[in-house]
């Protein structure tokens, strides 16, 4: 479905990514993890188009497509990080902004499919988005990513910031996505939910893949941390 190509992402002289590559097949979820600056959004935003890559390839069921802007990308939808609302606009108009030029019948089945994923939304229909709690406002963001009936869903962080109970929850909606078939892409700094969660990870480390494979063993898992930080003397590899 998407492949990754040796993508390289700088930003001025800073370099942000080198070298990535990655595969997601149809119903996969891949996990992308790493500390902060390991270049885990400037990969999501690369694949997007919002980021230009200096190198590399991406292609999305066999077509060419990147550099392309992530509205011209039928099929892919991002939960960007940070959730990115726009306060003043209410839930309906946020939900409306995420189906982008649909007609009416289509637009109503996607809310009818989203508010009855999210019924807290429902009944905020009339509410900024500004006002809303947390976990409220990344339900929000979710519902939004699937106003576009994706076929693959990118996830930047999508626990950013929230209550142990409000992350348990996102994970819980994403479970329920994997069941209904739909492909992720989750990045994620919750090191342990996302590789207890994911099929297969990717690893990031100073914009380099330092890991990549299935779900990790337990002895793989407890050094992932360490190989992240910097921290791993033997210099092996965790996969």
């Amino acid at each position: 479905m998407l492949e990754v190509a040796a993508l390289s992402v700088s930003h001025g002289r800073i370099r942000a990514l080198q070298d990535v590559s990655l595969t997601i097949s149809p119903g996969e979820v891949l996990a992308v993890a790493g500390m902060n600056g390991a270049g885990k959004s400037s990969l999501v935003n690369a694949i997007c188009g919002l980021a230009q890559a200096r190198s590399g390839r991406v292609t999305f069921d066999g077509r060419d497509i990147t550099g392309q802007p992530l509205h011209r990308m039928d099929g892919i939808a991002l939960m960007p990080e940070g959730r990115i609302l726009a306060p003043s606009l209410t839930v309906a108009e946020t939900l409306r902004l995420g189906a982008g030029r649909v007609n009416r019948r289509e637009h109503d089945q996607c809310r009818a499919k989203v508010l009855a994923r999210f019924p807290e939304l429902g009944s905020r229909l009339g509410q900024r988005a500004g006002t809303l709690s947390g976990g409220e406002a990344t339900m929000l963001a979710l519902g939004r990513a699937l106003m576009a009936s994706p076929r693959l869903l990118l996830l930047d962080e999508p626990t950013l910031g929230l209550s142990p109970s409000a992350a348990e929850r996102v994970f819980h909606v994403l479970e329920e996505l994997r069941n209904d078939g739909l492909t992720l892409l989750l990045v994620e700094q919750n090191i342990h939910m996302a590789l207890g969660f994911a099929d297969r990870y990717l690893l990031l480390r100073h914009g380099l893949a330092v890991g990549a494979g299935r779900t990790p063993t337990r002895e793989q898992a407890e050094r992932f941390e360490e190989v992240l930080l910097g921290n791993n003397s033997t210099g092996e590899n965790p996969c």
